[in-house]
Parts: structure tokens; sequence; C-alpha cells
């Protein structure tokens, strides 16, 4: 197992990386049924409970398929409209007791869904709840990052987007969420101080451009993973998955590489084929 060492290039103190020691625990789920409520999931090893008072996207993601609206296939019992993984609130999870955050941990909220679909009323009183808990880490991830803009934001909520290539016609054809260059400009229109990124699942990219986004982007860490559900992804080797995590260390951008299982019968992952460690 291997540590990287990063410098931080600046005094602020992040949210979800403060110190080279962060407890970054593993939370496996152990109920085959969670309540989508208080499930911990497995997306991020930081995060300490997945909590979900919004629910549902529409951008209907190829990789999604097999992850997110897989996982709300499961509630056919509890929510339809979770099952069926359409847009819509859960008013009675807004009050709902929510555990700590330590060093480096969060809460990942509206894991099950993109906050770009939901009304503003209801997003305002999504914010109210977590402005009331100043002493807990919040994550709020979206494909959609101008829709951010719509509400102003505590310090203790880390504001986020998936950016898995710089080649926006990889994603055309496998989402219809927002391209990657669209994303990459509305989050850095963003006025907030803690920003998030996630290459996940990554994609063939052109590291001078993705390394540039970056550090323009200027993220309090960076995320970054192999497709792990076998969608057939163009994916980069396992060298130039390297190099893209040795650039963005070089610009004192903490990098989390995120664990990742076995590939199914299509293929193993190239970092398994190419002998790269994961941290």
């Amino acid at each position: 197992m291997k540590t990287t060492r990063h410098v931080r290039r600046r005094d602020r103190e992040s949210p979800v990386v403060r110190n080279e020691g962060a407890d970054l625990r593993d939370h496996p789920t152990e109920n085959p049924a969670p309540d989508p409520a208080e499930n911990r999931g497995n997306m991020y090893a930081a995060s300490v409970a997945q909590w979900n008072p919004y629910m549902g996207c529409e951008f209907d993601c190829l990789y999604c398929r097999r992850s997110f609206q897989a996982q709300a296939k499961r509630q056919r019992s509890r929510c339809t409209a979770c099952y069926e993984f359409k847009p819509h609130e859960h008013p009675d999870r807004l009050g709902k007791p929510l555990p700590n955050t330590g060093y480096g941990e969060f809460t990942f909220t509206c894991a099950s869904g993109d906050v770009s679909f939901c009304r503003t009323e209801f997003l305002r009183q999504i914010v109210d709840r977590i402005r009331s808990d100043p002493t807990r880490t919040f994550l709020l991830q979206s494909k959609n990052p101008a829709t951010f803009a719509r509400l102003e934001w505590p310090r203790n909520v880390v504001l986020g987007t998936t950016i898995e290539t710089n080649r926006d016609e990889l994603c055309r054809a496998m989402s219809k969420a927002p391209p990657p260059s669209q994303r990459f400009r509305d989050l850095l229109a963003i006025q907030h101080p803690f920003k998030m990124v996630t290459m996940e699942p990554i994609m063939e990219l052109d590291l001078p451009v993705a390394v540039d986004w970056i550090r323009k982007l200027n993220p309090c860490v960076v995320w970054i993973g192999y497709d792990t559900k076998a969608c057939g992804l163009p994916q980069p080797t396992a060298e130039a998955f390297r190099e893209l995590q040795w650039q963005i260390a070089r610009l004192g951008v903490p990098v989390r590489i995120k664990r990742a299982d076995p590939m199914p019968s299509s293929g193993t992952p190239a970092w398994m084929r190419d002998g790269f460690e994961m941290e």
C-alpha cells in the first residue's frame, strides 16, 4: 500500500482533506436493501453516510444504469419514484439525525440523484438544514454545476462535479448531462471556497487540458477511479492514469484513488493488468 505525500499550495483549511493523516475509511453496505436516507454506500471512502432528501435524475448516464439506477431497483417496496429513479422530494428526511463527520469525512447529500432537477424552494430547505449543522461537512455533487448558482452555500458544504474526460464527444454518446467542458466552466464560475472533482469512471483524455482544468478549479480534493461496472468505456492506460495522478498532485491538490472491485467477465481493469498499485 503506497501513501502519496501532498504539499498543499494554499492556506485555507479544506473540510474534506484537513490533514495528511485523515482517516478515510471504507463503509461497505451490509443491508441488502438499505434505507436510501441513511445508506453509507461505497461511492466515496470518506462518506460517513448518504443522506437523500432528494432522489432521482434524468441524465441517464450509461454507467449510472449499473450503479445508482440498479441500486434504486431495490426500493420497490419503499417508494415507486425511487424505484424508477425519477426526480422527487423526500421532505420527511430533512429532519433525520445525521452522523458526525471527522477529519476528511463528509455526508454525501442527495447522492442518489442530481439536485439540478430539484425545485429551488426545496433545495433551499436542504441548504438550510446543512447550515444548521455547522460542525458537520456535506458534499453535494451535480453534473450540471451551474445549478449551484441558484443559492448561497455555507462553508461546511463541498460542491462537486464529475469530469470523466475533457473530450465532450465521449460523454455525448453516453449521457444527457452537460458535456465536461461545460461542467468545468460552470463550476469555475461558482463562487465558493470548497470544490471537488471526481474523475470516475475515468475515460481517455488529453492530459495537459485535464490538468489545466484542475489547476483553474483549485479543488480541495480530486477523486480518480476506473470504470468498475464493465460498461465498456474507453479507459486510459495505467501509465496515463499514474501520470494524471502525479500531475495533479504536483499542483498541490490532494488526490484520492478510489478503491476498485475486480471487473466482471467482460475484462480486467487496466490498473490490474498493468500492475498499478492502488492507495
